[in-house]
């Protein structure tokens, strides 16, 4: 059995390269691939190719690119249940919980929430609700794993507005305040404000990756932007008890994977040693009140 849990992120623009995409995600042996703008007929083929379970969100009306997880069978992480997500404005995000198996085939005590997100594209204001969501999975004790497009910034991102003559792209990713335009970075600061700690970060951090930082997106030329990569839409995010398991986060970055898709994917890889440990430890936890009392306050049994 390896010693590492590999985790893959791409936002495979409009599943146009299928076989493609699939067929190099399929090369690097991810335990969980998350992925975005899948289109609703390809589940099952993205599965046979992949040679994983695929679990996708709820569709949503308006769109057709759907969030997905794949589960590799037979290997350390189970999934053990699946949210619907319904609530979600625009595209719903895939929502798994996943255990570890032990050797002797037990699955862990916790589990990990594993969410697949892609965030409204048009609206710095269902971006907030999509990403504030996320906090209802950072409750003390809660392990969460969160992969996306997120269509926004990391904070203190600082971004020239006034190169792009694309208005309509100016709009949809900053908010006006004051009289004037500012880079939405809303997501990643009510993902941090809830306690996730953004894993190229961390890798640039605490483990000395500085090149996790890179771009993801933003090298193909669109009339009316700048040319050349410089935009990091695609983070991923996991709860702070989960950080020192991480051991490395990649943006993968070749000519043959800039042809596949407008995004990058990402990498990130775990100890499975030091996960094992998180899984099987007690946490302190909130434990609601199971005692009932009656209209006039007596205990009931």
């Amino acid at each position: 059995m390896t010693d590492t849990i590999t985790v893959l992120n791409w936002n495979l623009e409009k599943g146009i390269n299928l076989e493609a995409g699939a067929r190099w995600v399929r090369e690097q042996r991810p335990d969980l691939f998350f992925q975005q703008e899948v289109q609703p007929d390809q589940l099952a083929r993205l599965s046979e190719l992949l040679e994983m379970d695929g679990h996708i969100a709820v569709p949503r009306p308006g769109s057709s690119n759907d969030n997905a997880i794949f589960v590799r069978p037979g290997g350390p992480l189970v999934c053990t249940e699946e949210y619907p997500q319904a609530w979600a404005p625009w595209h719903a995000p895939a929502n798994i919980a996943v255990r570890l198996r032990g050797a002797d085939g037990a699955l862990s005590p916790r589990q990990i929430s594993a969410v697949s997100t892609h965030c409204c594209y048009w609206s710095p204001e269902l971006r907030l609700t999509e990403a504030r969501w996320c906090s209802t999975l950072a409750k003390p004790g809660w392990l969460a794993v969160i992969f996306g497009d997120w269509n926004s910034y990391r904070v203190g991102t600082d971004i020239c507005w006034d190169d792009y003559t694309d208005h309509a792209f100016v709009a949809n990713r900053t908010y006006e305040h004051d009289g004037r335009r500012h880079t939405d970075v809303g997501p990643d600061r009510e993902l941090l404000a809830a306690g996730y700690v953004e894993m190229a970060r961390h890798a640039a951090e605490h483990l000395g990756q500085s090149e996790a930082l890179a771009p993801s997106s933003g090298y193909r030329d669109h009339p009316g932007r700048p040319s050349g990569p410089r935009h990091t839409i695609d983070r991923g995010y996991l709860s702070a008890e989960l950080a020192p398991s991480l051991t490395g986060f990649t943006v993968c970055d070749t000519p043959q994977l800039r042809s596949l898709s407008d995004h990058l994917p990402l990498r990130a890889t775990f100890d499975l040693a030091r996960l094992r440990e998180v899984v099987h430890a007690t946490p302190a936890m909130y434990q609601p009140n199971d005692v009932r009392t009656d209209y006039e306050g007596a205990t009931r049994a």
